[in-house]
Parts: C-alpha cells; structure tokens; sequence
C-alpha cells in the first residue's frame, strides 16, 4: 500500500510507502494516507515526474536565483544488509522516501536520506545514499517560497481531507490537476 506522513512536510513533500496488509492494518497514525498500489493516480503522477526530470536535473546542477531545497524521491527496500532502490510501484515493501544534499556526476548522485524510516531497516535519516538517474521516483524544489514539482503529493493530498488539499495549495503553492 502507498503512505503519506504529511508531517513529513518538514521537508516539503511526503513519503510514500508499500508495506504488506497486515502492517497497514497495524498503523493507526492519523497523519498517515495510505493509497493502493498501483493506484493510476499514482503512476500518472510518477510520469508527470518523470517528464520534468530533466529540466529539474539542470536546475540542480546550475540553481537559479530564487531557488533551494533540491530533493529527490526514490524507493528503498532492504536487502541483505543493505538496502536497494526501486521505482516499481507494485514491488513489495518499498518506502518512498526523500533524500536532500544532492551531489550529482552525470547520472550518478549521491545524497543524504531526509526522512525517518519506518519499514525498513537497513538505513537511518542522514545516510548517504548512492543513486542513478533512473532510481528517481519524484523530485522537488522551492521556487520563490513555493513548491516545484513534488508530483506524488496530488494523489496524497486529493486522497485525504479536502482542508489539507486547500492548505498546502495556499502555504506551498501545490496545484493538483
């Protein structure tokens, strides 16, 4: 199943994660969305994403004047003792979770993870993380005080209350289609 942790906007977007039933069932945070896997919203904001990638990617390497805190999404999963990363919305028990103090060489990044995992194990806030190009799942950053990109939020937001839909277009200028 796909979570939000809206508190998590601390960072300006939201985690999103699959986790088996029974621990969805388990939870009972009432900062948390939980969409279903697979959910088309979902994938067409991942597309979405996918498609201002690039432009997103120079902006990161050249910030232009009025802009900051450049994050990437990507899917962790724990493997072994490591972790692996993942854009496959239907694997099972992937966190989606952002990583801040992106470093990039070509498609090569690295980065620190910005959020607190719940589901897996095998990282901690501040690790650094080690990724491709093509193991981003959603991007952000702030333009003049309001949020660019962060695609994966509007299936969240439209999935919750609509107060907090019209919260976060006002305070962050996030625009859901």
């Amino acid at each position: 199943m796909l979570r939000s942790v809206i508190s998590l906007f601390s960072m300006l977007g939201p985690s999103i994660l699959v986790i088996p039933t029974e621990l969805a069932l388990a939870t009972d945070n009432p900062n948390v969305q939980w969409i279903a896997p697979g959910d088309p919203a979902m994938a067409k904001a991942h597309e979405k994403s996918e498609q201002g990638l690039d432009g997103f990617l120079e902006k990161l390497r050249n910030p232009p004047p009025g802009t900051e805190n450049y994050s990437i999404k990507l899917g962790f999963t724990d493997k072994g003792k490591n972790v692996a990363l993942t854009t496959d919305q239907m694997a099972p028990n992937v966190e989606f979770m952002w990583v801040y103090q992106i470093k990039a060489s070509g498609d090569h990044f690295t980065a620190l993870l910005g959020d607190t995992p719940e589901y897996i194990n095998n990282i901690k806030p501040d690790d650094r993380v080690e990724f491709e190009k093509s193991d981003i799942f959603d991007w952000l950053y702030i333009e003049n005080g309001k949020v660019k990109g962060n695609h994966t939020a509007c299936p969240l937001l439209l999935a919750g209350p609509k107060e907090q839909l019209e919260q976060y277009r006002e305070i962050y200028g996030i625009v859901c289609d």
